[in-house]
């Protein structure tokens, strides 16, 4: 890694890690949650715009996808339900730009199988069974279909990263897909205390792994 590339990661986990602390129980600073938020997407921006030495192409792929996410981060600073669908949306169109990179990178299809018992044992685990029908209960048919479309992105997501030659980008879109495994639970079917923790943790973590992955791949 060169010099810039350093400082972007070290800035990166600056305000991820001020995040987590920023969204831990007891605390209710919606403010510092917004600037560390967004401001730790940003640099992830910059990371996927000027580290490594990728093809073009896939380039502005990746920068698409995670420009959509900031977009996504952004929607989902508020607690409305159309805000969360608009974060839904945002996001599904980062996967789908995800998508696009990693096909861009390459897939090696003998890889892809490596996906499948995660996201058995992910969406087999309390989602198909609890989190699709409380979204129903809570938003209709409508917030179901959003809810169980962006599964589908983020499973094709997954998979395809797997398929890329560098283990991070599988890693990290695994963490991502947990990190919108413990949203769903959390909104749709039992909050629990520190899932705004977990959920940013791997959130982060899944991103830059994600990122580091496609760039090291293309």
């Amino acid at each position: 890694m060169n010099p810039v590339e350093v400082g972007l990661v070290a800035a990166f986990a600056i305000c991820a890690v001020a995040n987590w602390i920023a969204v831990a129980p007891g605390r209710d600073d919606r403010r510092q949650v917004a600037v560390t938020k967004t401001a730790a997407t940003v640099v992830l921006i910059a990371i996927a715009a000027l580290a490594g030495d990728m093809e073009s192409g896939a380039r502005t792929a990746l920068v698409v996808a995670v420009v959509l996410c900031l977009v996504g981060d952004v929607a989902l600073l508020g607690d409305t339900e159309e805000r969360f669908i608009a974060g839904l949306g945002s996001f599904a169109l980062g996967h789908i730009a995800y998508v696009v990179t990693s096909l861009m990178v390459g897939v090696e299809w003998p890889r892809l199988a490596i996906a499948f018992p995660f996201l058995a044992l992910l969406f087999g685990f309390r989602f198909v069974g609890q989190t699709i029908p409380g979204a129903r209960a809570d938003g209709g048919p409508i917030l179901m279909g959003a809810v169980t479309f962006y599964a589908l992105v983020i499973a094709t997501m997954v998979t395809t990263a797997t398929g890329t030659p560098v283990w991070a980008a599988a890693a990290g879109a695994m963490l991502f897909a947990v990190s919108d495994w413990m949203i769903g639970y959390d909104r749709f079917v039992q909050p629990f205390r520190w899932s705004r923790v977990g959920v940013m943790s791997t959130y982060h973590m899944g991103q830059l792994l994600l990122i580091a992955g496609l760039i090291a791949g293309g």
